[in-house]
């Protein structure tokens, strides 16, 4: 299972992570991984020009976003992340779980 952790301070997203494996199908048919995979590190890519604002956690079986210091852009950025991932996790309950604190 995927498990994806955010934490929020007010409506902001201090951090997102996601570890695991979906386990949905076979590894390269596996389509809740590559959706997650594709929306994980689409957003990073985005958050590219922000590198002094979050720090990118990519180790192991982790990938994710500490925020150091927010702005509208980064908050912009990490809540279509979650919300997209939601959209996964109400489809694929069985294979992602966001735990939300």
């Amino acid at each position: 299972m995927i498990s994806v952790n955010v934490k929020f301070i007010g409506n902001d997203v201090q951090s997102l992570t996601v570890s695991g494996h979906a386990e949905y199908a076979k590894s390269g048919k596996d389509l809740v991984c590559a959706g997650v995979s594709a929306i994980v590190m689409g957003g990073i890519n985005a958050l590219e020009s922000n590198l002094k604002n979050v720090e990118i956690i990519n180790k192991d079986n982790e990938l994710g976003v500490i925020v150091l210091n927010s702005n509208n852009e980064i908050q912009i950025i990490l809540n279509t992340i979650y919300v997209q991932l939601k959209t996964i996790e109400d489809s694929y309950a069985k294979y992602i779980k966001i735990n939300k604190n």
